[in-house]
């Protein structure tokens, strides 16, 4: 007797998520497993052969160090806006934002490589900038406002007290008669 299995085929395969789902499921993905794309690799590189360069004239090159930090500035902008919307209502600038961006990539080296490969891969850049948005947004957790309402008022409350004094007006010493200077005098000191 002849006995062989059957191999099955699916002809449906499983539906892809819907974008609910998809979305979710990244805003769960660390800022260490999006970055682990850019992890040093542990075998030996490859070495390539070096490409020949054209010899520009030092005002081309000039200009082109131009634009390349002005591309630069400009993403490091808007990625710098784009963590201030992920971390939500605060009163920090967006140069404070880009300040934390730099600190972030002086502590983690492939921070700098997705910010170099943003124009290959765009929305890992983004994901990346999200992540560091929303661990911002922990360390930046918003203070209970009615609290904070109740410690204005107190604080309010004690410097208008401790600042109304009632002014006298300036006494006129010329139009004085003695006994009133004396007695002005001894009042005051």
């Amino acid at each position: 007797m002849n006995t062989q299995q059957a191999e099955v085929t699916e002809a449906n395969p499983v539906p892809a998520q819907e974008t609910g789902e998809v979305e979710n499921a990244q805003e769960e993905v660390s800022l260490d497993s999006l970055l682990s794309e850019y992890n040093e690799p542990t075998e030996e590189p490859k070495k390539e052969e070096p490409q020949p360069t054209a010899s520009y004239s030092p005002d081309v090159q000039t200009f082109m160090q131009r634009q390349i930090k002005k591309d630069n500035d400009l993403a490091l902008a808007e990625a710098s806006k784009a963590m201030k919307a992920v971390v939500g209502d605060v009163n920090l600038s967006d140069k404070w934002f880009e300040g934390q961006l730099h600190l972030a990539a002086s502590k983690d080296p492939r921070l700098i490589q997705a910010f170099n490969n943003r124009e290959v891969s765009p929305k890992q850049w983004e994901a990346v900038v999200t992540s560091l948005g929303k661990e911002l947004a922990q360390e930046l957790a918003p203070t209970d406002k009615a609290a904070t309402d109740s410690w204005n008022a107190v604080e309010s409350a004690v410097h208008s007290a401790s600042t109304s004094k009632v002014t006298e007006a300036a006494p006129d010493f010329g139009s004085m008669t003695d006994s009133e200077f004396m007695a002005w005098k001894v009042k005051h000191g």
